[in-house]
């Protein structure tokens, strides 16, 4: 959405009240804070956009009268956007995409928050909040965000349902295309690919650590990155291309207790606080190739011991990222 689209949200009548009233997809706010994320007062209603339709949340206009005064204080030109979606991701999963824009109208500064429609139904809330609570999903209503009601979540479900419907579908028809002959299917937690004759080609797991895998349509070597190609006949795969994703092909796991314990980091009680602060502070759980979510249990890669390892935090490191963790957390 460009800035003549937003101002326009804001066209105001002789009097100098704001036409547009909020709705499904818009929302007014005098000024921005970021308390009002922490606290889950404004996330909410980020949340609640996302699992609707997407929509704009406006900051500068007073609530009655209904008027564009503009933002009197820098909190919305201070915003740092890092920080913003680490919160909003700590408290929201799956994660909330925001674009963040500042704009003058009338010689006045304005702040917007537009907010896209989540593509993964629905978001829902991880964290305790002031005003939000872990395990609630939020919809936005005409002009108020709040729980979702029943009607609302079925229909999310049907359309999570239809949506897997048309993959498959997708998936069935460039089969029938290609011809099921010559299609090979990819095991992605143990690294192995099996042929339409059953044989099995196994990619070992130190070589996988150090692979660049080449995706679809976009070439590494040309980003500077380093790549490997695998070259090489494949018995019973003659004419079969194959698009390796990228993504972990490591089937060992830990919890975060046996983490914390290879690394040395649990405390004396055997609490994982020091690993909790670690992997929030890696973001280990935004990347799939080092965390995956298994019967309700959290589990860690090998490659994320490795990870973590490789850094050589001293103790007096992880306690200062631990403190850091704590204050975040807090706020």
């Amino acid at each position: 959405m460009n800035e003549d689209l937003i101002r326009d949200l804001i066209k105001t009548d002789e009097n100098g009240r704001i036409l547009r009233r909020e709705s499904k997809t818009l929302e007014f706010k005098e000024s921005f804070n970021m308390n009002a994320i922490k606290n889950g007062d404004l996330s909410k209603s980020i949340a609640a956009f996302a699992n609707t339709r997407g929509g704009v949340i406006i900051f500068g206009v007073t609530d009655s009268p209904r008027k564009a005064k503009g933002l009197t204080n820098t909190n919305f030109d201070d915003i740092q956007e890092e920080r913003l979606t680490e919160c909003l991701n700590n408290q929201f999963a799956p994660e909330l995409l925001i674009e963040v824009k500042t704009f003058d109208l009338d010689g006045k500064r304005f702040g917007a928050f537009i907010v896209k429609e989540s593509t993964n139904k629905p978001v829902i809330c991880t964290q305790n909040g002031s005003k939000i609570k872990e395990g609630e999903i939020y919809y936005r209503y005409s002009g108020r965000s709040e729980k979702i009601k029943h009607a609302e979540l079925l229909a999310i479900l049907d359309e999570v349902r239809e949506n897997e419907r048309k993959k498959w579908m997708e998936h069935i028809q460039k089969i029938a295309q290609i011809g099921p002959q010559n299609i090979a299917l990819i095991d992605v937690y143990r690294g192995n690919l099996l042929n339409p004759q059953n044989k099995e080609v196994i990619l070992d797991k130190s070589l996988l650590k150090e692979i660049k895998f080449i995706q679809e349509g976009r070439f590494v070597e040309k980003e500077g990155a380093p790549a490997l190609k695998l070259l090489g006949h494949i018995e019973g795969m003659e004419g079969i291309q194959t698009i390796i994703p990228d993504i972990n092909l490591d089937d060992d796991f830990y919890t975060t207790k046996e983490i914390g314990a290879k690394l040395g980091i649990l405390s004396d009680k055997g609490s994982t606080n020091y690993v909790t602060a670690l992997i929030w502070h890696y973001k280990i759980q935004d990347n799939p190739k080092y965390y995956q979510h298994k019967h309700h249990q959290k589990l860690y890669s090998k490659l994320c011991l490795d990870f973590l390892q490789s850094k050589e935090h001293s103790m007096e490191e992880i306690k200062a990222i631990h403190k850091d963790y704590q204050k975040r957390n807090k706020g």
